[in-house]
């Protein structure tokens, strides 16, 4: 797949990002509004999407997979909070919460909100479903790491860092795993269980929503840029060093095509925005979060599908033909093309109905 077809892929998820920022910049969502939406997603939308991805999923039956993926979640943000570190020291960032925030926020990445339609986009349906629900157990494993060592990184305590770790994703991945391994998921009404799906459906496109409404309210504020080093450091860890490293972790992984797949993607995503909520609350310093986010957020558009074309090209990755692939260029839309005479099914014989939106009649 080309640059240009991962961008036509990663395009749409920019627009409703942007069209969030729009809606708070109009204030037609409003900073209270924005909790409230905050909670839907993450206590109930954001779960069902969880829960949907997860059960049935025959990847997840196997405990290498599921061990694995918790596994390389916790290393791989541990050595993103090291490097993140280091390139802090680097760059002379060394005023305590300064540091601490930048630490915090340049080595998470968006993990979710973002890598979910992008998958959803890029691969076909089957491969999609499978990485997701291996994206989960990779999630599991990266917010251990993030509600207990980076949370106390910015607040400076441990206090408080179990009970942090309850919360609405974590319970649905767990409950998730436990019907998968049991089974018991087939229990489900199919009423119950449709509704779950679609209301995990929601979660996409309302979480993109709220990414462009939290980078709005941010910047809205004013005074946030205050040091270029900040920004600087963050795009030279996000889209150049923490890609090499996850790059090469995604080789020697190669053997488990879905937790390769989960970090070639995750290795081209900007920073997360929630560390800036963290740096809020736990006494941190949300202008130096801001900065990074919103610099990488905007970086990505263009690096995003750069570090993906590279990536799928060095790994030889198959993904959902597009518009623009040269095989589809040579050929008019399905719609414009004649059916043949010769096709024994290009009618319908005498007696049968046609299909609704089919060109063939039924078997």
């Amino acid at each position: 797949m080309s640059f240009a077809a991962i961008l036509v892929e990663t395009i749409p998820v920019f627009i409703i990002i942007g069209i969030g920022c729009l809606c708070r910049a109009t204030k037609l969502v409003t900073e209270s509004s924005e909790k409230t939406i905050l909670g839907l997603v993450l206590n109930l939308l954001y779960p069902c999407f969880i829960l949907s991805k997860i059960c049935g999923n025959s990847a997840l039956q196997e405990l290498s997979t599921v061990g694995g993926g918790l596994a390389v979640g916790i290393v791989t943000t541990v050595t993103g909070l090291v490097v993140a570190y280091f390139a802090a020291q680097l760059f002379q960032i060394k005023t305590g919460q300064t540091r601490n925030t930048f630490t915090l926020s340049t080595a998470i990445q968006n993990y979710g909100f973002i890598p979910i339609p992008l998958i959803a986009g890029i691969f076909p349906k089957e491969i999609a479903d499978e990485t997701l629900g291996v994206m989960f157990i990779y999630i599991l494993g990266l917010e251990l790491v993030f509600w207990t060592i980076g949370v106390s990184i910015v607040s400076g305590s441990r206090k408080g860092a179990a009970r942090r770790l309850v919360n609405g994703p974590s319970i649905a991945i767990v409950t998730g795993l436990i019907l998968n391994f049991t089974q018991a998921y087939q229990w489900i009404p199919l009423p119950a269980e449709k509704a779950m799906e679609q209301l995990g459906l929601c979660s996409v496109p309302v979480s993109l929503l709220l990414v462009g409404v939290s980078l709005a309210g941010v910047m809205l504020q004013g005074n946030w840029l205050s040091c270029w080093r900040i920004p600087t450091a963050a795009l030279l860890v996000r889209f150049a060093v923490m890609p090499i490293l996850f790059l090469a972790a995604a080789s020697l992984l190669s053997f488990s095509k879905p937790l390769m797949l989960v970090l070639i993607v995750e290795a081209s995503m900007p920073a997360a925005i929630f560390p800036i909520v963290i740096a809020k609350h736990f006494g941190g310093k949300p202008t130096v979060a801001v900065q990074v986010s919103v610099f990488s957020s905007l970086a990505c558009l263009i690096l995003t599908p750069g570090i993906l074309t590279l990536a799928f090209a060095l790994f030889d990755v198959d993904m959902k033909p597009t518009a623009l692939d040269k095989s589809n260029l040579n050929q008019p839309p399905a719609a414009l093309q004649k059916p043949s005479d010769h096709h024994p099914a290009a009618y319908p014989q005498i007696g049968q109905h046609r299909v609704p939106g089919s060109d063939y009649p039924p078997a």
